[in-house]
């Protein structure tokens, strides 16, 4: 969508919080049970791009 790579995005990964691959982990078991699997797009943002440096980590 912006005709070019965007700062900060070098490798196909998704960056999150321990708590947040437990709880990703869970809702793909979850969803396997029904027939169904996860799909995430977008899982980071880099700071660069946000001008969210000092902040990283808090909230994530």
């Amino acid at each position: 969508f912006t005709g070019k790579p965007v700062d900060g995005y070098v490798v196909n990964r998704i960056v999150g919080t321990r708590a947040l691959c437990a709880a990703l982990a869970r809702s793909r078991e979850e969803a396997a049970v029904l027939g169904f699997g996860l799909l995430l797009w977008d899982g980071y943002s880099p700071a660069t791009r946000r001008g969210l440096l000092p902040e990283m980590g808090a909230g994530v």
